[in-house]
């Protein structure tokens, strides 16, 4: 902890001592940050009330009745005329990650860019949005039931290719990343620290009018998942998962009528396909599907329905609803108040309330769209 606060006082001091510099300079770097990076924080404060029947996935949660659950560190900046370097830091209150950091070639031949370090896959549109950025106080629950608290992530390497159509945006990203550990992610574990996770993704935007737009997506993801091991002849074997996801996002916003009215629906839903020893496999699914209104200047209201199996068990399932209302004084905090039921494999019902606030300080980049 120490050592992060000294390194980014010593960023913010010496990105002061480069600004008064930067006169010298073309005025193609004082465009940039070369010298100095974005630096941004988002904290994260939750209240909880209620009691917790946690599912496989929520093993960990600690239930906390106040809890401040996160504080993520970003450095983004330019690193020359082709390539970006984003860090992101989680701070918790019982450790310190480096939940993402990696660097971006922009500006390649065939309108490719190539990313390496450590991310987010491209699985879905939900994966790679960190949890303090959501509307929710959770993770969906086929998220958490097939991706872990932490969503699939590792590191790797990626290369990405938009379509040269021009009248429609279409995006395929290649992933190659290594294979998690089954404490990280539920659906996947890697027997020999060389085993690596294949994750595809094409994704199409499309504007419909001036006020609609539609984003679709499909999804996939391959890698091992156990290993058996013969007795007899002392060989080995490894099984493997596959994923498959679909995701469909609908938006609306007049920009000539309702400034302060906005709608958005989003659906995504994940199959898998596990082989098991002996011969067998396991298939599952799961979905959650959301939307959420924005009904005055400051305020949302949104509902979230969610489904899901599990990776080693397409027999059993779990149900769960959330509802919530946000305030947002500005684009850099919200206050939300949130409410949901999960109806649990055993049939126990849990019921949980949350006061969700957050705040960023800094000039934090983009979201995912």
């Amino acid at each position: 902890m120490q050592f992060i606060l000294v390194l980014l006082f010593s960023l913010l001091v010496s990105g002061g001592a480069f600004a008064q510099d930067a006169g010298s300079t073309s005025g193609a770097l004082q465009s940039s940050n070369l010298l100095n990076p974005n630096i941004s924080a988002i904290g994260w404060l939750q209240v909880e009330a209620g009691r917790r029947h946690p599912g496989p996935a929520e093993a960990g949660e600690s239930g906390n009745a106040i809890q401040m659950r996160e504080v993520e560190l970003s450095l983004q900046a330019v690193v020359d005329t082709l390539a970006r370097a984003d860090l992101f830091v989680a701070i918790d209150e019982d450790d310190v990650e480096l939940e993402e950091g990696y660097l971006t070639w922009f500006r390649l031949p065939w309108n490719l860019a190539l990313k390496a370090g450590k991310f987010k896959a491209n699985f879905g549109r939900f994966n790679r949005i960190h949890t303090p950025e959501t509307p929710f106080a959770d993770r969906p629950l086929v998220q958490q039931n097939y991706f872990g608290s932490e969503g699939l992530e590792g590191p790797g390497a990626s290369v990405s290719w938009q379509a040269p159509i021009p009248w429609f945006f279409m995006n395929l990203d290649l992933e190659t990343l290594q294979a998690p550990e089954a404490a990280e992610n539920p659906s996947f574990d890697r027997p020999k620290s060389k085993n690596l996770l294949g994750v595809g993704r094409l994704n199409a935007y499309q504007d419909l009018t001036e006020a609609w737009n539609l984003t679709l997506g499909g999804s996939a993801a391959f890698g091992p998942s156990s290993q058996e091991f013969d007795a007899v002849t002392g060989s080995s074997h490894t099984h493997h998962s596959q994923l498959y996801g679909a995701d469909l996002t609908l938006r609306w916003k007049n920009p000539r009528r309702a400034v302060y009215r906005s709608f958005l629906w989003s659906t995504e839903a994940l199959w898998s396909n596990r082989d098991e020893p002996g011969g067998m496999t396991t298939d599952s699914h799961g979905l959650f599907s959301y939307i959420d209104y924005q009904f005055a200047r400051r305020w949302h209201t949104g509902f979230r329905y969610d489904y899901t199996q599990f990776p080693a068990d397409g027999s059993t399932h779990e149900e769960g609803h959330l509802a919530y209302v946000t305030f947002t004084p500005s684009e850099f905090s919200l206050v939300s108040l949130q409410g949901r039921h999960v109806k649990r494999p055993d049939g126990t019902d849990e019921h949980l309330g949350f006061l969700k606030v957050t705040f960023n300080i800094g000039p934090h980049g983009a979201h995912p769209f």
